[in-house]
């Protein structure tokens, strides 16, 4: 029981990881190279932003597809000067979900450090997305879960959906 409730709260957060990444509009695979180009060397930071959203939802659908573009996702969560473009690669990185002893770090060095909490919450859904494979960020989890009012904040109930998701359990009716 405790797995179907899991698998649907991943399936939830993968849908709200959609939701804020703009749609259902899957990219064919023949695009991935030109949406890693972009990723790469685009100067326009809503192109770069665009590009990872775009491989997040090819890899969600095949991660396989997007093997080459895992790694330069990452670069771009932890380098990339704009936090749209930082954020998008949180959320394609959760929805891909590949590679969890490479990228679960990466999140979690975002959400620690990062300024900008649009980034912190796309590190939130994106290692919710990973489950039991990110057991290592539920302290950095409940120390962000404290700043909220779980009840109240939309972010709050978010951060604790991602702990639940971790952690395997179903969240408590209040």
């Amino acid at each position: 029981m405790k797995l179907v409730q899991a698998l649907g709260l991943s399936i939830l957060l993968f849908s709200v990881s959609l939701t804020l990444a703009g749609g259902i509009g899957i990219p064919k695979k023949e695009d991935v190279p030109k949406y890693l180009k972009q990723l790469q060397t685009s100067t326009v930071a809503a192109d770069r932003a665009k590009a990872a959203e775009m491989l997040g939802k090819r890899g969600g659908i095949n991660a396989d597809d997007v093997e080459d573009a895992l790694a330069p996702l990452r670069k771009a969560l932890q380098k990339d000067k704009d936090a749209k473009v930082r954020a998008a690669a949180a959320r394609a990185l959760g929805n891909i979900h590949s590679k969890a002893e490479d990228t679960v770090p990466a999140l979690i060095d975002r959400l620690k450090n990062d300024d900008v909490m649009e980034v912190k919450l796309a590190t939130v859904v994106a290692l919710g997305q990973y489950g039991p494979e990110a057991k290592e960020a539920i302290p950095p989890l409940r120390e962000l879960a404290a700043k909220f009012d779980a009840k109240k904040s939309k972010d709050g109930q978010t951060i604790m959906a991602a702990i639940s998701s971790i952690n395997g359990t179903k969240k408590k009716k209040n």
